[in-house]
């Protein structure tokens, strides 16, 4: 009996996990990080990482236009990137250019629809175009999907 008990809660263990880690493979596969394989892809995968990486230090440091070429870069190579599309959104809110902002945030949206912060910043971008409705939507949709800072407003 306890070997039975014991194969279903190991089992029951391994399906949370497996549940727990989902979201963040379909995120990857739907960012186009699977295609391909080989080196080339992976390599292409990590300097992607990398240059995301060194986008977010960017936007920490206020170099917008930084954060732009390097975001623009990552989407040249995968445009299906939806942490890079809401990453430039963000910079394009922050230097004024709504409009910018907004189509950056609605294509991560559309390709990510789990991507909290891209709700946040279009929220953000629905305030400043005075769309408050719009903007409580968001920020609601933000906050279901993990983004924290949302959850507050």
């Amino acid at each position: 009996m306890e070997n039975r008990i014991g194969m279903v809660w190991r089992g029951m263990m391994f399906l949370a996990l497996f549940v727990t880690a989902a979201p963040t493979f379909h995120e990857a596969r739907a960012q186009g990080w699977f295609g391909g394989g080989g080196k080339a892809a992976g390599g292409e995968a990590k300097q992607a990482e990398t240059d995301l990486r060194n986008a977010t230090s960017a936007y920490g440091s206020a170099d917008y236009s930084k954060v732009i070429a390097l975001t623009s870069e990552i989407l040249k190579k995968n445009p299906r990137h939806a942490g890079a599309y809401s990453l430039r959104g963000k910079a394009y809110k922050d230097m004024g250019d709504v409009a910018k902002a907004l189509a950056d945030v609605n294509k991560a949206i559309e390709l990510d629809a789990t991507l909290g912060e891209a709700y946040f910043v279009r929220g953000q971008v629905n305030e400043i175009n005075g769309e408050m409705a719009k903007a409580g939507q968001d920020y609601v949709k933000a906050c279901k999907n993990g983004y924290k800072t949302a959850c507050a407003r």
